[in-house]
């Protein structure tokens, strides 16, 4: 694995070494795996999906795969332990970054990963208040 370090404590250099680490490493034919959430995020839980895999995947020209999976329900966000259990990922369709802003990845991102989370994990995601009740 050739990591990309980033330094959270300064937002404007880790984007400057996610781009330039993430170009290098594109560029030499490795993936780049990116969590856009930051952290991880307890099952049901949403957050806001930062840019900086978007913005690579612009600059680079290269498309986003986007991954779910729910190993939350087994290794909960600030658990000590694992619990026993299978973990299913879920790979989505390419998105191709060509007359797309970095803006727009990111939403169809995020949308498709949400939308899978709620398949993977139904009981973790309440009704929308508008859905017919059973």
């Amino acid at each position: 694995l050739k990591m990309i370090s980033i330094d959270r404590a300064d937002a404007r250099d880790a984007l400057k070494q996610v781009f330039d680490q993430g170009r290098d490493r594109l560029s030499a034919g490795y993936w780049v795996v990116i969590f856009p959430e930051g952290t991880r995020v307890a099952p049901g839980q949403t957050c806001r999906y930062k840019p900086g895999g978007a913005h690579l995947a612009v600059r680079a020209g290269t498309r986003v795969v986007p991954v779910a999976h729910d190993a939350g329900e087994i290794w909960g966000r600030n658990a000590f332990r694992i619990s026993a259990g299978l973990i299913t990922v879920s790979i989505g369709p390419p998105i191709d970054p060509a007359d797309k802003s970095a803006a727009k990845i990111n939403a169809l991102a995020a949308e498709w990963i949400e939308g899978e989370m709620r398949r993977l994990s139904p009981h973790r995601y309440p009704a929308p208040a508008d859905a017919p009740s059973v």
